[in-house]
């Protein structure tokens, strides 16, 4: 009765095994095929900003026509206005060559209604006090400038800190300069402004702002890493289980024949 059960027992713990190596194998193919996939993505992206932004440049004109900008997603645009400094808002959380920062995010006054919310470049933070922030300019009267269309700036996590994005009051939103994100037409309607569309202004560094914005395919290289990372830690667990469940049980038994009789 007892050897009945031990083996019963060892059996039982073979499937158990079996089992938990299946699904930790299957667990972390499928994370690494996630991770391919992201990379796939990002260059799939890339291809598809690189295409837009070989077209000729739009003029303001077909910009301005446009039912919705994001039609001309990731074109070059020329526009011309006047900026709204007292809109002014600073991106917080915004790292650049790992030196934290932000994003500085202007809306520019391109007709006599409409107004674009220009991502204008990136500013160090001050280490010892964030609404520190360093110098830089905000040109008077009419400026010309490069831009390429954007969906607007990337989410991040927000705590719910000083820069909450749903202020109480209208007075509170305005003295909230510092934020985590800003959405478009919750931030039109916070400053009863008529916001059309996101830009990024591109070209050399100027005003005191850093214009390195990222790009997509440049991050494309961690997903593969983590890719092989996962696929390789499947392989891994796929020649433990064959080694020590079937390799090494069967030299054992030829060795010792008798062993287990």
């Amino acid at each position: 009765m007892n050897l009945k059960f031990l083996s019963i027992q060892f059996r039982f713990k073979k499937v158990i095994v079996w089992v938990v190596t299946i699904m930790c194998m299957a667990l972390t193919a499928s994370l690494g095929h996630w991770q391919w996939s992201r990379a796939k993505q990002k260059w799939a992206l890339e291809e598809s900003v690189q295409a837009m932004q070989a077209l000729p440049a739009l003029s303001q004109q077909a910009f301005l026509a446009l039912a919705d900008p994001l039609e001309a997603l990731h074109r070059h645009v020329k526009l011309k206005g006047t900026w709204m400094p007292e809109e002014t808002l600073f991106l917080d959380n915004r790292p650049l060559n790992a030196q934290a920062g932000f994003w500085v995010v202007t809306p520019l006054k391109v007709s006599a209604h409409e107004r674009v919310l220009v991502q204008r470049g990136w500013i160090p933070r001050n280490t010892k006090d964030r609404t520190q922030m360093p110098p830089f300019e905000t040109p008077e009267g009419e400026e010309e400038i490069d831009v390429r269309v954007s969906e607007g700036p990337s989410k991040m996590f927000d705590l719910g800190e000083s820069g909450r994005e749903d202020p109480k009051s209208i007075e509170e939103a305005r003295s909230l300069n510092i934020r985590q994100n800003v959405e478009l037409h919750a931030f039109a309607k916070e400053r009863g402004l008529t916001l059309i569309g996101n830009v990024i202004q591109i070209g050399s560094n100027s005003q005191g702002l850093r214009r390195d914005w990222p790009v997509p395919a440049s991050t494309a290289y961690k997903n593969v890493g983590y890719s092989v990372q996962w696929f390789a830690m499947s392989l891994m667990m796929a020649a433990l289980f064959m080694w020590y469940q079937i390799i090494l049980p069967k030299r054992n038994a030829k060795r010792h024949p008798f062993s287990n009789s």
